[in-house]
């Protein structure tokens, strides 16, 4: 197996993360009327409806480093939208490399309860960009997004539901949501797979 990533394979992480962009955007509508519980879950409803994108890049890439280059186009795309944060890149960043080590070395053999573990990891990344600052770095955490439009009492409510216990619970809940997007994804295309 070449597991060397093509110009070809670049544009189809491109393609798959418009798709998984698009998802993100629908999502962030959906978590609205949770107020700030949303926000601290939306990684993983975002994975709930995404797992066929990530079930579907481990069976037709099956390559190295793609959930990594697919979350670095995503951190693009938010720092174009202005939400760009450093703890966030990291965090993302470092568990889409995990990720890929879980799932992406095996290439297109890959079993849906690895692609289902990389899914939860990769969005606890995302998650953890929030968490771990509103546990570990809340002033500066509160005063950088308060510059960027936020109220007081927004943030408040956001570190309410990110820090602490209520971290370790969202942490959880993402990860569980994104487990199961991965084998709903895994369900919808299982024949078109087995077929091909």
């Amino acid at each position: 197996m070449n597991n060397k990533l093509k110009t070809k394979d670049f544009i189809l992480i491109a393609l798959l993360t418009a798709v998984y962009m698009i998802i993100y955007m629908v999502s962030m509508l959906v978590i609205t009327p949770l107020g700030a519980l949303g926000h601290s879950v939306s990684p993983g409803i975002c994975a709930i409806f995404s797992g066929t994108v990530i079930y579907f890049m481990a069976k037709k890439l099956g390559k190295m480093w793609q959930y990594t280059i697919m979350t670095v186009l995503v951190m693009a795309c938010f720092t174009l939208m202005g939400g760009g944060y450093i703890p966030w890149y990291i965090t993302s960043i470092g568990m889409a490399i995990i990720a890929d080590f879980i799932a992406s070395r095996k290439g297109k053999e890959v079993s849906p309860h690895r692609v289902a573990i990389a899914s939860g990891v990769l969005h606890v990344g995302q998650a953890w960009g929030a968490i771990i600052p509103a546990s570990f770095f809340v002033s500066r955490y509160k005063s950088y997004w308060m510059q960027k439009g936020q109220t007081e009492a927004e943030m408040n409510n956001y570190i309410k539901y990110t820090a602490g216990t209520w971290g370790v619970i969202s942490t959880a809940i993402v990860f569980v949501m994104a487990v199961i997007g991965a084998y709903l994804g895994y369900l919808i295309l299982r024949k078109h797979f087995k077929e091909a």
